[in-house]
């Protein structure tokens, strides 16, 4: 897979959601006042267990951090399910069907997003097909040791705003 496309196109999109034009990913990523759509996916099992990616070291934000289990951007012209559905896929090479948790205006120091986050329910059993330009770890952890996780691992600043707007903590 090649790396990040820094000409791939994203919504551009107002503080109320509403499309305003596409931006590129380097434009989206270049200014916080840039608002473009990002999904968010948080793979759980029937153990209690929440399924946390480490980033790949060859990412263009946050290398090496631990995130939630899926993540990207809504590419121009695809529904925020479609985006989900297809990172899935890309990223731990499973099919799922994610179901809708919440909607929320995601700030951190790089970028703003709307980031419509998911929930996609997996058996602990489930073999993954990780892409490794994407994914370098991936890790289940109990929901009830979850904030000591947080706490001592580097976690993306989206990751935490995430976890806190999903209810997991």
């Amino acid at each position: 897979m090649p790396k990040d496309k820094q000409d791939e196109l994203f919504y551009l999109v107002d503080e109320n959601d509403l499309i305003i034009d596409s931006i590129t990913r380097k434009r989206a990523h270049g200014s916080k006042n840039n608002i473009h759509r990002a999904i968010g996916i948080f793979v759980i099992n029937e153990l209690g267990q929440i399924l946390m990616q480490k980033r790949s070291l060859k990412k263009d934000i946050d290398p090496g951090k631990w995130s939630y289990s899926v993540g990207g951007h809504v590419i121009f012209g695809q529904t925020y399910k479609q985006a989900a559905i297809r990172e899935l896929k890309e990223e731990l090479g499973i099919k799922s069907e994610p179901k809708f948790i919440t909607k929320a205006l995601i700030k951190v120091r790089q970028e703003t997003e709307y980031t419509v986050l998911y929930e996609a329910e997996i058996f602990s059993k489930a073999t993954f097909n990780i892409d490794k330009y994407e994914v370098e770890q991936i890790k289940w952890i109990k929901l009830d040791k979850l904030k000591s996780f947080v706490k001592n691992h580097q976690v993306t600043d989206w990751t935490l705003v995430a976890l806190k707007a999903a209810q997991y903590f």
